[in-house]
């Protein structure tokens, strides 16, 4: 019999059986009782898989689809960006550091011997402060926030009352800023926020004093009067004035984890560019010093991929995003736990310009470190994992299969060589039933563009039938090589996969 035998076995059997019959009520001496069934021979190819997996197949798999992009031709690229605003900020710069000022005014006891009641006693002094800073030096400014608390102690008596003014400070519409206040507890305190700077010498203010201290009897020969100013949370909106050498004082840091799925082997990369863009929106020049530019994977010590280092990156002032760096860098990671480190500092004015400026807190430099990995490289013991479904169903009676000849007919278009090793697998028990390809075979690699076929028989004895019709899916394992070619994917790229069973049958058929 030929393979169409099984096909009609079904229509066959039951026209035996007719025709036995009638002939039976021709002849008596036929007897239906003895007939049993009809002996079986023959073998049939039947489908019982097929799958394409396309180059976006693959990069799903592998949780890439995020990372990619392509061109118009298919080419596919990783592309990785972090925008980082404001790494440095004005209002960083125009801040102050606290401050803790004390001073003494003294003065002789004109009554050394009165007892009280007597007049109290009006003091009247100047003294000037500096806020401090080691990097800006303000001229005229609006101030933002800020606190001065003070803290007044004499053996003459209690402070009662304080005015203070100084020929530093406005207030918002522009009138001489007068603090009139009486005072509990001996303290008192000014509230910065909104009030216009300006002084000929930067950095100081200068305070005009006049305190009234309730006076009690005292035989001290000499009275005084402690002034201790606190000064908190100093900082300016804006300022014209002078900037020095000034140095963040935060790092940048920046991790790309350029593997995020389930990728796993060594990878050449090449061709990988690093480009940086920058906005410093600064008056004067800024200096962005890169002292860490690695790849770094599990297994594989880090490595520079930018020599010398530090690199010093110069970023003038622009409204608008410049480019300040652009290169082509290559490396050799492992994919597993694969990693791009870049870290450094901001230094602003670092040539250290006496120029005046102006100076907000809004002023601010923006960076944006953009990476793109094409998907042109070399790559070794890159593992693949998926599964296909199988119709076993197509395999009519199992019980006369006497030989089951499996035939894999792969096309591929993929840059690389894939070695594989399929295994049956029953969904239901979770578990695998056979191993179909033990030793790794060879599909081969489409290293020239053109379509390249792989086939593969594999025949399954009696003893192991069982266990592929006991079978549902193929679990596929592929180990990616591309022997040092240099690959290059795009999305169009597939590989196209045909399952059939050969089945031959042989036995009796019993009705």
């Amino acid at each position: 019999m030929n393979g169409k035998v099984m096909k009609n076995c079904k229509i066959i059997l039951p026209v035996l059986l007719v025709v036995t019959l009638f002939a039976s009520c021709k002849k008596d001496h036929y007897n239906v009782g003895n007939v049993h069934g009809v002996n079986a021979e023959g073998e049939v190819l039947a489908p019982l898989a097929s799958a394409s997996f396309s180059m976006m197949d693959m990069m799903e798999r592998f949780n890439l689809l995020d990372l990619l992009y392509w061109s118009a031709d298919g080419d596919l690229a990783m592309h990785y960006t972090m925008q980082m605003d404001s790494v440095l900020e004005g209002a960083e710069i125009l801040k102050f550091n606290d401050l803790d000022y004390e001073e003494q005014y003294t003065y002789p006891n004109p009554y050394p011997t009165t007892t009280p009641p007597y007049l109290d006693t009006v003091l009247s002094f100047e003294r000037t402060i500096t806020f401090e800073s080691e990097h800006v030096f303000v001229r005229e400014g609006f101030i933002k926030s800020g606190h001065l608390n003070f803290i007044t102690e004499s053996n003459a008596g209690h402070v009662q009352h304080v005015v203070l003014r100084s020929p530093n400070l406005k207030d918002a519409a522009g009138h001489d800023f007068v603090l009139d206040t009486p005072v509990q507890a001996d303290t008192f305190g000014i509230d910065l926020s909104g009030l216009r700077y300006f002084a000929e010498e930067v950095n100081t203010l200068t305070l005009n004093c006049e305190v009234t201290v309730g006076t009690q009897a005292t035989t001290e020969p000499e009275l005084y009067l402690n002034f201790n100013i606190k000064g908190r949370d100093l900082a300016f909106r804006e300022m014209q004035g002078f900037v020095e050498n000034y140095s963040s004082r935060d790092r940048v840091d920046t991790v790309f984890t350029l593997f995020p799925g389930l990728i796993d082997g060594q990878l050449g990369l090449e061709g990988v560019r690093l480009k940086i863009t920058e906005r410093n929106t600064f008056p004067m020049g800024a200096r962005f010093i890169v002292d860490t530019l690695t790849l770094s994977s599990e297994g594989n010590a880090p490595f520079s991929i930018i020599e010398p280092l530090p690199l010093p990156i110069e970023m003038p002032p622009a409204m608008q995003e410049i480019e300040v760096l652009n290169k082509v860098v290559d490396g050799r990671i492992s994919a597993e736990g694969g990693r791009l480190l870049a870290s450094g500092d901001f230094i602003v004015n670092p040539e250290n310009y006496t120029d005046m400026v102006a100076i907000s807190d809004t002023n601010r430099i923006d960076l944006c470190a953009d990476v793109e990995i094409p998907f042109s490289f070399r790559v070794g013991d890159l593992k693949y994992v998926d599964t296909v479904n199988m119709n076993i169903d197509n395999l009519e009676m199992p019980d006369l299969i006497k030989e089951l000849t499996l035939e894999l007919t792969f096309n591929s278009v993929l840059p690389f060589h894939l070695n594989a090793s399929f295994y049956m697998y029953n969904s239901e028990t979770g578990m695998v039933t056979d191993t179909l390809l033990g030793e790794s075979k060879v599909i081969k690699a489409s290293f020239d563009g053109k379509p390249t076929t792989t086939e593969v028989t594999l025949v399954v004895d009696e003893d192991r039938v069982e266990n592929v019709l006991h079978s549902d899916r193929i679990i596929m394992s592929y180990e990616l090589d591309t022997e040092n070619h240099k690959m290059h994917l795009n999305i169009n790229q597939k590989l196209d996969l045909s399952l059939k069973g050969r089945a031959k049958y042989k036995g009796n058929v019993d009705f």
